[in-house]
């Protein structure tokens, strides 16, 4: 399972790791299987009931419906709704001001080749969902919604990590090259939070940095290049270099087929990358250190001994796909 909060930080639950999340209308929360196969929707549909005449209404929907308890929380459920291919199950509860609404929609006959869960096991998994499933205070979301930002770029950082252990024993050298780029620009993005924290005697985490939005303002790689540039976290020669590997890092993925460059060529390129990394990891630890020694800024000692599991656990939701962990 993984933390999913909205992107207004209304709301928050788990998740399977293999689901994929959908706004229908600016409204409905749709989340489904990543696998287009499976056609199972699962919906979340969230009114404010603002004045007397919308809750007596919703007194009126739910006062004569069944209640289910789900963990320790009693739910409304209307009656099921069947059509010819699919059928809708649906719990219906008030959390404060608000009245929300889950249901989930599953075919009927579904392929067994493709999916060979039960209809008991697919609403055990939903009931699992909503049991996780709050409302986020008002004076909390802002904190809340910026923490799991960054939540979801260390397993960006994580996951990254895995998939290019992996590229590299295939000697995937364009996707190699691909996800190195995707490092330095991370470490260099964290190095400028670091940096401006310590600038300006604080911890404060400024998102704009570490994540971007379907509707956020774009910071490109170039721009992170040029605010490290200058932050002092990278010299006049490290900026250079890394503007000349981008330029090459375009010419493995717009032009490998279509020019002379050549995969031997392209694993120099990946090396290069691979060099400017573990120099820039050095380099944020040294921030990092700084933080420590000053007092200042979010970095501290952590003295706990690594447990691979809880880690690859943690990178899974970025995944998205279990059988990618499969040694095969």
């Amino acid at each position: 399972m993984k933390r999913f909060i909205d992107s207004n930080g209304s709301f928050e639950l788990k998740i399977p790791v293999t689901w994929k999340y959908y706004l229908i209308e600016e409204k409905i929360h749709t989340f489904k299987d990543y696998k287009a196969w499976i056609p199972d929707s699962f919906k979340i549909s969230i009114k404010s009931l603002n004045d007397d005449s919308e809750k007596s209404s919703f007194s009126k929907l739910t006062e004569s419906l069944p209640k289910e308890k789900i963990g320790h929380l009693d739910f409304h459920r209307p009656p099921k709704i069947s059509h010819k291919k699919f059928t809708t199950e649906t719990w219906i509860k008030k959390y404060g001001k608000n009245r929300v609404i889950f249901s989930i929609t599953f075919p009927n006959n579904p392929d067994k080749d493709m999916d060979d869960r039960t209809i008991s096991e697919k609403i055990e998994q939903v009931q699992t969902v909503i049991k996780h499933f709050k409302m986020i205070e008002e004076n909390k979301k802002e904190s809340t919604l910026n923490s799991h930002k960054f939540e979801l770029f260390l397993q960006g950082v994580g996951a990254s990590s895995l998939i290019l252990s992996k590229a590299i024993k295939n000697k995937a050298f364009i996707e190699a090259t691909c996800i190195l780029a995707n490092q330095i620009d991370a470490l260099l993005r964290i190095g400028i939070i670091l940096k401006k924290q310590i600038n300006n005697g604080n911890g404060e985490i400024e998102t704009e940095w570490i994540y971007q939005g379907a509707k956020d303002k774009i910071k490109s790689e170039k721009d992170i290049y040029k605010k490290s540039l200058e932050l002092n976290i990278l010299n006049k020669s490290q900026f250079e270099n890394l503007f000349s590997l981008y330029n090459d890092r375009n010419r493995v993925i717009h032009r490998f087929v279509i020019s002379e460059i050549t995969l031997a060529e392209v694993e120099d390129i990946a090396y290069a990358y691979y060099q400017h990394q573990i120099e820039i990891t050095q380099m944020i630890f040294e921030i990092e250190s700084e933080q420590i020694r000053l007092g200042v800024g979010m970095t501290g000692v952590d003295n706990s001994e690594p447990n691979p599991k809880e880690d690859l656990n943690f990178i899974k939701g970025k995944i998205g796909k279990l059988d990618y962990f499969d040694n095969k």
